[in-house]
């Protein structure tokens, strides 16, 4: 029986090396994707150039192009809305993966404000009105691709990019006025301006909506509340004597 045992002990130490050397094997990581460095140089090239064009703004907002737009305002905004995506993800811990569509969404629209004033494309006639629309459809279709795969259906994705381009229609008026009530002069905001210009990102988020549904034309004849939605069978079964 001691031949025994000690024949076994070897073998045990042996089994249990094996299992620390298997436990301390590292995992390998997966190497990107091309779709990934897309992405991460689409997000990088784009971001760079807001910081670009929001030090210039800040730095020469007094020149003509820049008149009356309140740009050294603009600028902080165009600062504190790049960071927006990367704090939303580190405030929820991080557990999900990076929101790269969410925060191309955001930096799309002010890419466009800061190069357009930039350039003093705004000064164009009927160009506002283009890019306001523009600005609805690109957020509202990038939001909708966003959700597309956590929705049931892709009305219920459409109808997230079209409330989400909506939201940003009124975050951007909101801070125009706020800008207003802070002393940024000749920036000639009035009622009807803010309506045209509302109802024109709007316009472009519903778009945006639409561009979400013919994504996927099969999903769509997947209607939200339609027999088999988990919500309605328990509302169903409630409902019941």
């Amino acid at each position: 029986m001691r031949t025994d045992a000690t024949l076994a002990a070897p073998e045990t130490e042996a089994g249990g090396a094996g299992a620390e050397a298997t436990q301390e094997t590292p995992v390998s990581p997966t190497p990107p994707t091309p779709a990934d460095l897309a992405w991460v140089a689409a997000i990088s090239v784009a971001k760079s150039t807001v910081i670009a064009l929001a030090v210039d703004a800040f730095l020469n907002s007094d020149k003509p192009r820049y008149s009356g737009k309140g740009m050294r305002l603009r600028a902080i905004g165009y600062t504190g809305g790049l960071l927006i995506a990367p704090l939303v993800w580190r405030l929820r811990g991080r557990k999900d993966p990076y929101p790269r569509a969410l925060d191309l969404a955001i930096t799309l629209p002010l890419l466009v404000d800061a190069g357009g004033n930039a350039i003093g494309i705004y000064q164009r006639a009927h160009v506002d009105d283009l890019i306001h629309f523009a600005d609805g459809a690109v957020v509202s279709s990038l939001i909708g691709a966003l959700a597309t795969p956590r929705a049931k259906t892709s009305w219920e994705a459409a109808g997230a990019g079209v409330a989400a381009g909506g939201m940003f229609a009124g975050l951007w008026e909101i801070g125009e006025w706020i800008g207003l009530k802070l002393g940024a002069e000749g920036m000639d905001l009035s009622y009807d301006d803010t309506m045209v210009d509302l109802a024109e990102t709007i316009a472009g988020a519903v778009l945006g909506g639409v561009v979400t549904l013919m994504r996927h034309p099969t999903r769509m004849r997947q209607l939200p509340g339609a027999k088999g939605d988990t919500v309605v069978e328990l509302h169903g079964d409630r409902s019941r004597p």
